[in-house]
């Protein structure tokens, strides 16, 4: 089958909920097959990029923080999503690693890492992942008033143990991750697949 047999029809659509945080549409799709399905949730966003900060000195930095929708606190890095001000992911991921953090690096330092879908059953989400290389403390965290966010500096050591150990488990985080490590040379890849 081709990609347009397979395309979903989307015979209506209208919003449900439009605030500045969370955009939401319903439609009305038929399937190839002919079956309509009436109420089809979709969440609609800019998408957000996730930074992979690394020390002059070789830690990872992470963010313990407290996430409502679980109510847990989880150890992820840096991420946020995109302002409707930034024409370019790069710039927010410069702005959310200073703002989460209090670290920054230079321009040259901060490498694009991967592009991800977060969902993509019911959601429009896209996520740009950076490698930002030498970061150091250069500020002080400009958190949102709904955020508290503790900083914690972990060895590439430290960070495969987090994640073997499911300490460290948001999806495309624990992804971007194994990348980082990878490609700062920390992983031995296999060729022979």
């Amino acid at each position: 089958m081709t990609q347009k047999e397979t395309a979903w029809q989307v015979l209506s659509s209208r919003k449900v909920l439009d605030t500045p945080f969370l955009k939401i549409r319903c439609e009305r799709i038929e399937l190839p097959d002919g079956t309509i399905l009436p109420d089809y949730y979709i969440i609609e966003n800019p998408g957000w990029v996730g930074i992979v900060p690394l020390t002059e000195d070789g830690h990872f930095i992470l963010n313990k923080q407290y996430k409502h929708g679980i109510g847990l606190e989880v150890l992820e890095f840096p991420a946020g999503g995109i302002d409707d001000h930034e024409d370019d992911p790069l710039q927010a991921a410069h702005r959310e690693l200073m703002e989460e953090t209090g670290y920054s690096t230079a321009p040259d330092q901060i490498e694009f890492l991967a592009h991800m879908l977060a969902n993509p059953t019911s959601a429009v989400t896209r996520i740009w992942w950076y490698l930002a290389r030498n970061v150091r403390k250069t500020g002080s965290q400009k958190i949102d008033p709904s955020e508290v966010i503790e900083n914690i500096l972990v060895t590439p050591q430290e960070l495969l143990e987090l994640l073997h150990s499911g300490r460290f488990l948001v999806q495309g985080q624990v992804a971007a991750a194994y990348m980082a490590l990878e490609r700062l040379g920390y992983l031995q890849t296999n060729d022979k697949f």
